[in-house]
């Protein structure tokens, strides 16, 4: 019964890791024919494509002359489906559905480091530490399965933060829109061709919520880098060289100080967050209890994504890329606590004066 449990969940895993894998194998295949090739040595865009299954799981790499950590976060969404697509047939052989889930992320994790190993070449190496520390805490999360009743102030949560990226990535469009001139002055020197860009504007897609999100925290005055010694928020603009992509042109190039101001606006959403929940009732130390609990697990979400969405852009002029995750964290954590006073203790006090009156 046991064996059978491996060989069903190590078989699922590999088919998840395939699903996964050969689509990437395809379009690594294509683009290294459509750019050419002296060598024809295909085992080039089979390593690439090792790379970017990896990347797909923000796998951190090592590459001549810098690092790459910085990786895109929407990309992470296909491996899950590819992960969640084999979960039903591991629960048929398993009698219990953690153990189910526990054994299937393992060998998901084993094949993952697997591929780590044998794509290393020339100086070009993913993570091995972390490669099944991700992927194994990738498959654990594609095979959670929330109940929504419990956990509706966490989806609520959830809910209100991915309003704020949507509004960051709203002002990302709107700040490419008001640079088209520079856009198109960037694609014509990059001249890579119809084939490079549908993969460039792919690339720039898989990476917009690293970008809403340091969008996000410009426009709430907080900001976010580009380059060693770069600092972009209302205040102050200090950028150093950066690569000519096009969604490079969307950077702001002038100060609006008055956007500091705009923090406000993470006050007011957990204003409505604390609203929600007290809607349940309850005594002021059953609240608050509540109010913890949650306030942990959405800042447990809010500080990985926030950490994971920064990082080492190829070489060392372009460390740090993205939010200020510290900062970006602690202005939340202020505001949390703020809206939490004025939402639960103040209402609180003054309802004991008057009771006492």
């Amino acid at each position: 019964m046991i064996a059978r449990a491996l060989g069903v969940s190590f078989r699922q895993a590999l088919r998840s890791v395939a699903l996964t894998l050969f689509p990437l194998a395809f379009i690594a295949l294509f683009a290294w024919a459509s750019a050419g090739s002296t060598s024809g040595n295909t085992s080039d865009p089979v390593r690439a494509s090792a790379w970017l299954f990896l990347g797909a799981h923000l796998i951190p790499f090592a590459i001549p002359g810098g690092k790459l950590t910085v990786l895109p976060m929407l990309a992470v969404l296909y491996p899950m489906w590819a992960i969640r697509r084999g979960l039903p047939n591991v629960e048929m052989a398993f009698n219990k559905l953690n153990g189910a889930r526990i054994i299937y992320s393992l060998w998901y994790a084993i094949l993952s480091e697997l591929l780590a190993l044998i794509s290393m070449y020339h100086g070009v190496v993913a993570n091995l530490y972390l490669t099944p520390v991700f992927t194994f805490a990738i498959a654990m999360i594609a095979t959670s399965n929330f109940a929504t009743q419990k956990n509706r102030a966490f989806y609520f949560s959830l809910y209100l933060l991915l309003t704020a990226l949507g509004i960051g990535a709203l002002l990302y469009a709107w700040s490419l829109f008001s640079h088209w001139n520079e856009i198109k002055s960037i694609s014509v020197v990059l001249g890579s061709g119809i084939v490079g860009g549908v993969l460039t504007a792919a690339l720039q897609i898989l990476y917009l919520p690293n970008i809403a999100l340091a969008s996000i925290s410009y426009l709430t005055g907080i900001g976010f880098h580009f380059g060693s010694g770069s600092i972009i928020n209302g205040a102050q603009v200090i950028v150093g060289q950066v690569p000519a992509l096009p969604f490079i042109s969307a950077l702001p190039t002038s100060v609006h100080p008055n956007l500091h101001y705009a923090v406000f606006a993470w006050f007011l959403l957990f204003i409505i967050l604390f609203i929600f929940i007290a809607r349940d009732g309850g005594s002021l130390g059953d609240l608050t209890r509540r109010w913890i609990i949650q306030g942990i697990r959405i800042f447990v979400v809010i500080v990985l994504f926030a950490f994971l969405s920064q990082g080492e852009l190829l070489r060392a002029s372009l460390n740090p890329v993205g939010v200020i995750w510290s900062k970006f964290t602690l202005v939340l954590g202020v505001c949390f606590a703020t809206a939490a006073i004025v939402t639960l203790y103040v209402p609180a006090l003054i309802r004991t004066v008057v009771h006492r009156e």
